[in-house]
């Protein structure tokens, strides 16, 4: 076979490149490697490309961080098929955004830094809104009440993963040593005995699950206020 057959062969048998697929190809390789590993000529090596040749499909390495957060976003369930109530829409909503953060650790700090709203995260927040609009909202309460459970959900799904990262979270089977220790080493050792057992209370066996839905349930019950008319969402700020 000639080195011309060769090379045909190969161009048959390799998926062609879009910027989908690099997009995703650099969420897989900062899941695996971290942010820090993540270069154009690393992504290049394994799509099977030289890394320059990438730049036909993200403009530089801002804009690929930019992508990995817009290949983020978009694996954002939508809501389930079906009637639901509101409550259940925004409680589906936050656990949606949080399992997304909880699948990349290694990357959800690109959502903090990253002012990027793609496309594809509006067409699912629509569809929560009108989740919500069918639930008994009206559309200017939805908006309102998606948005203050994003914050929520990311702001506490990004400290979840931090804490798990540096260990301050316990183990999946912490014995009460290992618990002391593990308290031990995130406060100063001059602290006195009081405020240690109140590190061991805040840090000693916390139930992250647990904690998110109780914070959770806290934003419904004010959201059910709001919508009977004790509150009222915010509205654009005055200028």
């Amino acid at each position: 076979m000639t080195t011309a057959a060769t090379g045909g062969a190969r161009s048959r048998t390799r998926p062609r490149l879009t910027r989908e697929r690099v997009l995703r190809a650099a969420l897989d390789y900062a899941d695996a490697h971290g942010l820090a590993a993540l270069s154009m000529h690393k992504l290049g090596a394994e799509l099977g490309v030289k890394g320059m040749s990438l730049y036909s499909y993200v403009a530089s390495k801002d804009a690929l961080l930019d992508g990995i957060v817009e290949a983020m976003l978009a694996e954002l369930a939508p809501p389930a098929a079906g009637q639901m109530s509101w409550q259940d829409a925004l409680r589906g909503y936050a656990r949606a955004v949080r399992d997304v953060i909880r699948r990349h650790p290694a990357v959800s700090p690109l959502l903090a830094g990253r002012a990027v709203v793609p496309a594809s995260f509006l067409q699912v927040l629509d569809a929560w809104v009108r989740a919500m609009i069918s639930g008994g909202c009206r559309e200017d309460q939805a908006v309102a009440l998606l948005r203050a459970v994003l914050v929520y959900a990311q702001g506490y799904a990004l400290a979840e993963v931090s804490w798990a990262t540096s260990q301050a979270l316990p183990g999946p089977e912490e014995d009460d040593l290992h618990r002391f220790r593990r308290v031990a080493a995130l406060v100063p050792g001059s602290v006195p005995d009081s405020l240690f057992a109140l590190a061991i209370s805040l840090c000693g066996e916390c139930d992250m699950d647990a904690q998110f839905e109780f914070g959770l349930g806290l934003m419904v019950t004010g959201a059910e206020q709001s919508l009977t008319g004790h509150v009222s969402p915010p509205g654009p700020a005055a200028s």
